[in-house]
């Protein structure tokens, strides 16, 4: 299996860390109705309509993305200058009051190297991907208990190196990289998908379309997979380092999960604790040049931020979670942050995240006026 620390991870580092200086991102509520709604085809901005000062988190820096649950708590993985690759995730209520603190440290025994991609847990705790070692490296899925204490870390039956990880409610994992050869220097590296038990057994593995998304979607036998992919490294070893097969991930009231591709259009994938892709949704960029930078589910509604890097500006997308139909459109006209951290469909706040005065971690909810 190859390392965490390959040019790749390298790359998604520095992106995630110099966009988390300023912000960060999560996710919320359940409705069927979203307020203030814009007119087919127009946009509206965004105002804010409150802005708080995390006491708790003052001078520190925070890395991108981060989560919020049903419940409007935060969940923000923040920068340890002693150990930046094993730094903590606070979990902030509505009020601004840090009440856990959930930290790979306790899991002293694993003796982890890096810790990545979190997931808010139904018990109010939370999981996490780890890793342990580098030219072999043990893959675990850390689960922490609702005060942040250390539950049971699960050893994943993974050879890969692991970037977007997310927890389906039945206890499966959804958990998705790039798998290379260390030793080889013209391995680039593959993606690779896969849905993995509760107990850290492979489930399947799954193959996603082109980025134009009209391609069908279907899980792969394990053997299969493998050769496949062993035989188009074989064919191609200069080819580039591959795209991220997902950028993020979500789950669902349905118990699937939201994952979304890192390409523009932005695509959306609905996956089932099986490995089944069940779905998959294509939501236009509002304007030329918009990339998807975050995403949100609240409810049956998607909440997508596009970023134009022209304009340094972005825009929110409000699509139906079933069909992708746009619903609607909102401009952060403001600049109330830079990066999306949740959405409340029932009562159609956004929430930003930012590095205020004094390096003040601001929370920022604005409403469509």
């Amino acid at each position: 299996m190859g390392s965490f620390s390959g040019g790749l991870f390298a790359f998604w580092t520095l992106f995630f860390f110099f966009a988390a200086l300023s912000v960060a991102q999560g996710n919320s509520a359940s409705p069927s109705a979203v307020p203030n709604i814009p007119p087919s085809g127009s946009t509206i901005a965004l105002r804010a309509s409150s802005t708080m000062n995390v006491v708790s988190e003052m001078g520190g820096a925070f890395m991108s993305p981060s989560k919020c649950d049903a419940d409007g708590n935060l969940y923000i993985r923040k920068y340890a200058m002693d150990r930046p690759l094993l730094g903590p995730v606070v979990k902030i209520d509505p009020d601004g009051k840090r009440v856990a603190l959930f930290d790979p440290a306790v899991f002293s025994q694993l003796a982890l190297d890096r810790a990545d991609a979190f997931s808010p847990a139904s018990d109010g705790g939370m999981y996490q991907v780890a890793q342990s070692g580098v030219s072999k490296p043990r893959i675990y899925v850390l689960h922490f208990s609702s005060d942040g204490s250390p539950a049971s870390p699960t050893l994943l039956e993974a050879d890969f190196e692991v970037y977007t990880f997310a927890a389906f409610a039945n206890g499966n994992y959804l958990v998705s990289g790039v798998k290379r050869d260390v030793q080889d220097r013209n391995d680039r590296g593959r993606n690779f998908t896969a849905v993995f038990s509760a107990d850290g057994r492979e489930v399947a593995q799954l193959s996603f379309p082109e980025a134009d998304g009209t391609a069908k979607v279907r899980a792969k036998s394990n053997a299969g997979g493998r050769q496949n992919a062993r035989k188009n490294a074989e064919k191609d070893p200069e080819k580039p380092a591959p795209t991220l097969d997902l950028a993020d991930a979500e789950a669902g009231s349905d118990g699937n999960l939201y994952v979304m591709r890192g390409s523009s259009p932005a695509l959306i994938y609905v996956i089932a604790a099986t490995g089944t892709i069940v779905q998959a949704l294509k939501i236009a960029a509002p304007v030329p040049g918009g990339v998807p930078s975050a995403f949100h589910l609240s409810g049956n509604r998607l909440a997508i931020s596009f970023w134009n890097e022209e304009k340094q500006s972005q825009t929110v997308i409000i699509a139906d979670a079933q069909t992708g139909r746009k619903i609607g459109s909102y401009a952060d006209a403001t600049g109330v942050g830079t990066s999306f951290a949740c959405y409340s469909a029932n009562d159609g706040v956004f929430t930003f995240l930012k590095l205020g005065e004094g390096n003040a971690l601001e929370v920022i909810r604005a409403e469509a006026q």
